[in-house]
């Protein structure tokens, strides 16, 4: 028996950790011990509200570098691409790689603008009545929010530990395999929440 798909929506409470990193040097440290829901808040946030930073400095810290006239070091992280992983502690050490491989004094004689670490309160809210059908997946998610597109999309891969999404995931079991591939190769990170719900519909929907 197949399971059915349980819509969920995730929603954030920023919170400021009260640390601040007034060198590169301090911020490198900072990243190694900082807890992972902040590394999740910085590099996953442009995707959460829609990408309200620049396309070219699409993460926290990589605009952080930018602001502070370190242009070669700010595009170096703007190329980390956070969908490429589902493990945070992953994601920390190849930045914290990046950052060591580049550093050298001179650097922190540039850092005009401290950074401020946040990290966020996530509460993951379920929907009721689950999908069972493809037609009652494609109605309900045509209503969902664009948070649980989030939820679906980006958290559930962290949570379940694997790069395949929950959306892919379920229509793999229904036997939707080349719906579920064509969603799974979607460019998340490069497109708003907006545009990437458009394209899944268009997916489901196609006959093929």
């Amino acid at each position: 028996m197949i399971n059915p798909f349980i819509f969920k929506a995730e929603f954030w409470i920023p919170k400021f950790t009260g640390i601040k990193a007034f060198s590169l040097k301090d911020f490198i440290e900072t990243l190694k011990n900082i807890d992972k829901f902040s590394i999740f808040y910085h590099m996953y946030i442009n995707i959460f509200n829609y990408h309200n930073l620049p396309t070219f400095f699409n993460n926290s810290f990589s605009y952080w570098l930018y602001k502070n006239n370190l242009l070669p070091l700010a595009e170096k992280l703007s190329i980390v691409d956070p969908m490429e992983y589902f493990d945070l502690e992953e994601l920390r050490c190849s930045l914290i790689k990046i950052l060591e491989e580049s550093y050298n004094k001179d650097l922190d004689k540039k850092i005009i603008e401290p950074f401020f670490f946040i990290t966020v309160e996530r509460e993951i809210i379920e929907y009721k009545n689950p999908a069972h059908t493809l037609g009652e997946f494609i109605r309900k998610f045509k209503k969902s929010s664009i948070n649980s597109v989030f939820y679906h999309l980006v958290t559930s891969r962290i949570e379940n530990k694997t790069l395949i999404n929950d959306y892919s995931s379920w229509l793999v079991s229904i036997g939707e395999n080349k719906k579920a591939e064509l969603i799974n190769k979607l460019d998340v990170y490069n497109m708003n929440l907006y545009e990437i719900k458009k394209e899944i519909i268009k997916i489901l929907e196609t006959q093929k």
